[in-house]
């Protein structure tokens, strides 16, 4: 309102019917303003209607937070959803008494206690009646994470735990049960033991997307959820990032208490994925998503056992920065039709030009997205050979830093131009003027649908090259980009492109005023 007459007039008339969730913030980097209690009571006094406030506290020391709440409310009957974040927590019993003036309306708590000696007390009974989402981290002791998860039990909906230094496994507390617990994020966690998430995981019966980050346990423990009838029978999205003594067979363990699993992330764990071919799932796999990124001791034998465990259900591979090479996939026999539609090889260097073949081949039949970006031993050669169906790959991602040359070029064109609507070739090595053949229309041939070409930083192509590509792709054309090549524009003269909308020229060192003008 101390903006301007014109934007407070604006305000005033649009509050009452609009503005009925507010977001009251100290912004990090406003180093000499800090959010204050008196900041507090003064936005009270300033709105009329106040339904839903999420306030940010960047430290939370003293208690004259206490009156400026309680005034909150008096000014405020209306207020049904507080959402309090604070980031530096360094007095946890200013905390607890502040706690019972919000609890029947506090739904979002966020603290991070930053001095151990913050206190031990501990939250009563009833502080937390309608929490919803929980987020710890810090110097918060086990006893008092046990008890705040006591008393919310019975709303707690998601419950995140970030790098809490001092936290034990029974940190959940004494035969305590999560009914509508649907989220679980530990990062960073340590001194968590694979017993505690064990406890963790029985008590969450509805759980339904479980993330552990930075975490350092094997999986051993996860044999004691067999004893348990289907204790993860709602779980459908499981994260396991950066953890580097998690082995398969603890994977496996849990994968198997897991029916419903539609998204498992395994990044940046030592998994092999060998040992799956001794998975014998009790139920029939619903998995969708398989994400294996800098997995380093990833094989392809293991990726083959992995895709046979899980079966026709997988639609997203993501493998990209791994020590696959694809070959053994010439080999590899499937007993069921894959129904993969995106596979991701970025950065795997160790990736052949017959091994994506080999890949494509085996995977590809519903395959729409393939990413082979920075894979510097592809060449595209392989695919001049046969396939055993029809391609449907709609986008294709092969830059920069592979090896392909002209020859490669012509058979990607000539095998997944008729398909293919974004294509990104960027750092190739080829001229175009081999295509001539691509560029005759033949009776009964469908129309193009290529709609992005992207030959950034391919040097050699020049006019009578692209002009070969243009006259086959450019009728459906949206966006071309061509920075950093050859070319000087005058190939375009005889070149229509009814649908372009964006190109992109930039440093084309050789693009003439006449060439510029012919393209405009």
């Amino acid at each position: 309102r101390e903006t301007s007459k014109t934007l407070r007039d604006r305000v005033e008339r649009a509050e009452n019917r609009l503005f009925k969730r507010w977001t009251f913030f100290d912004a990090e980097k406003s180093i000499n303003k800090l959010l204050e209690p008196e900041d507090l009571c003064r936005f009270s006094a300033d709105v009329k209607t106040v339904k839903d406030l999420q306030l940010y506290v960047r430290t939370f020391q003293e208690s004259p937070w206490l009156p400026s709440i309680q005034q909150l409310r008096r000014n405020h009957p209306e207020l049904k959803h507080l959402r309090l974040r604070i980031h530096e927590v360094t007095n946890m019993e200013a905390l607890i008494d502040l706690v019972p003036a919000v609890a029947d309306i506090l739904k979002e708590l966020m603290l991070v206690v930053v001095q151990p000696s913050a206190g031990n007390g501990q939250f009563e009974q009833g502080s937390f009646p309608v929490l919803e989402t929980l987020h710890c981290g810090g110097e918060l002791s086990t006893v008092q994470t046990a008890s705040m998860l006591t008393h919310a039990r019975n709303t707690l909906k998601c419950l995140r735990l970030h790098q809490l230094q001092s936290i034990r496994e029974n940190f959940i507390g004494q035969d305590c049960s999560f009914p509508v617990l649907e989220e679980v994020e530990i990062s960073q966690c340590l001194s968590i033991t694979g017993a505690g998430v064990v406890a963790l995981l029985l008590a969450a019966a509805r759980l339904k997307k479980l993330t552990l980050s930075y975490f350092n346990i094997s999986g051993k423990e996860f044999k004691e959820l067999e004893r348990h009838a289907a204790p993860l029978r709602c779980l459908e999205v499981l994260q396991f990032n950066y953890g580097r003594r998690l082995k398969d067979l603890g994977l496996m363990l849990l994968i198997r208490c897991c029916p419903r699993l539609r998204v498992l992330n395994l990044s940046e764990t030592f998994i092999t994925g060998e040992l799956f071919s001794q998975l014998r799932l009790p139920h029939v796999s619903q998995l969708e998503e398989l994400h294996l990124k800098k997995c380093e001791k990833l094989t392809d034998t293991g990726l083959v056992e992995m895709i046979k465990a899980f079966g026709a259900s997988l639609k997203r591979i993501d493998v990209s920065q791994t020590n696959i090479n694809g070959e053994s996939f010439a080999g590899a026999n499937f007993d069921f039709v894959p129904k993969v539609e995106y596979l991701d090889v970025t950065a795997c260097g160790a990736v052949t030009d017959k091994g994506l073949f080999s890949i494509y081949t085996k995977l590809g039949h519903e395959l729409r997205i393939l990413k082979a970006c920075w894979v510097t031993r592809f060449s595209g050669d392989s695919f001049a050979q046969d396939l055993p169906f029809a391609a449907k790959l709609e986008t294709l991602e092969l830059g920069p830093f592979s090896s392909v040359k002209e020859h490669g070029a012509k058979t990607i064109f000539a095998k997944f131009g008729g398909s293919l609507k974004e294509l990104r070739m960027n750092m190739a090595i080829f001229t175009g003027r081999t295509f001539a053949d691509l560029a005759v229309v033949r009776r009964q041939q469908p129309p193009p649908v290529l709609e992005l070409l992207d030959l950034t930083v391919c040097f050699e192509i020049a006019d009578d090259g692209l002009k070969l590509i243009l006259d086959k792709y450019g009728s459906s054309l949206k966006s071309l980009k061509l920075g950093q090549t050859g070319i000087t524009g005058e190939s375009f003269h005889d070149v229509e492109l009814p649908r372009l909308e964006e190109l992109e020229l930039a440093f084309c060192s050789k693009l003439t005023d006449a060439g510029l003008q012919a393209i405009l």
